[in-house]
């Protein structure tokens, strides 16, 4: 194993533990961790690099994200992490999605695609981190993101609008979805197929036999 995959391989779990240390640090100044958003990126040189986001609103969020850096900048050389950025660049919320997941999408600047990084055996397990309170606040939640694929793959394999969709989505995963019924415009075969269920018997179908003497 060379020198760049030693380092990844331990890397989330340094990560860790710094953000914990620093954590500690913010708290005993009086505030909460302002960290929303960690970023594990893979650049093609095979090393990885981390970029955390920073909530910056508000006298409190501004004097918890300097104590933050700070401390990030002064603690990372024990955790083995090399250069920290230490200048905050304050940035819309929408900026910020835009410069955390770019890399994801095309790649480009020394970095690489998405496509690339998750088949990388050393990548981290968790690639983005999200906190709760960012994810309360907005109800985007990995939970909800399968969900909402989960729906409009009904609605792409059955030809059908989205809310319905919903309805099928949200009773197939309760299990009180009745594919002997036929209550929907996709025909219950239809989804049984593209929910990977046992189709309902055919209309008329001979029920099968009952054993006994």
């Amino acid at each position: 194993m060379n020198h760049g995959l030693r380092w990844n391989s331990t890397a989330s779990k340094r990560w860790t533990a710094l953000n914990r240390r620093v954590s500690q640090e913010v708290r005993r100044a009086g505030f909460g961790s302002p960290l929303l958003v960690r970023v594990f990126e893979r650049q093609h040189r095979g090393v990885l690099h981390v970029h955390p986001v920073l909530a910056f609103t508000g006298p409190d969020e501004l004097h918890a994200a300097h104590v933050y850096a700070a401390a990030l900048a002064r603690l990372a050389p024990q955790y083995g992490f090399g250069f920290t950025e230490r200048r905050l660049r304050p940035i819309s919320r929408r900026g910020a999605a835009a410069y955390v997941s770019s890399y994801f999408v095309t790649g480009g600047k020394g970095k690489e695609a998405l496509q690339q990084s998750v088949l990388s055996p050393d990548m981290p397990r968790s690639i983005i981190y999200v906190s709760t309170k960012l994810t309360q606040e907005t109800g985007v939640t990995m939970r909800e993101l399968r969900f909402r694929r989960f729906v409009f793959h009904i609605a792409r394999r059955c030809l059908c609008d989205v809310e319905e969709a919903r309805t099928i989505a949200l009773l197939a995963q309760s299990d009180a979805l009745d594919l002997r019924v036929d209550a929907f415009s996709p025909s219950p075969r239809l989804l049984a197929s593209v929910l990977g269920r046992e189709p309902p018997p055919r209309v008329g179908a001979p029920l099968p036999a009952a054993a006994g003497g």
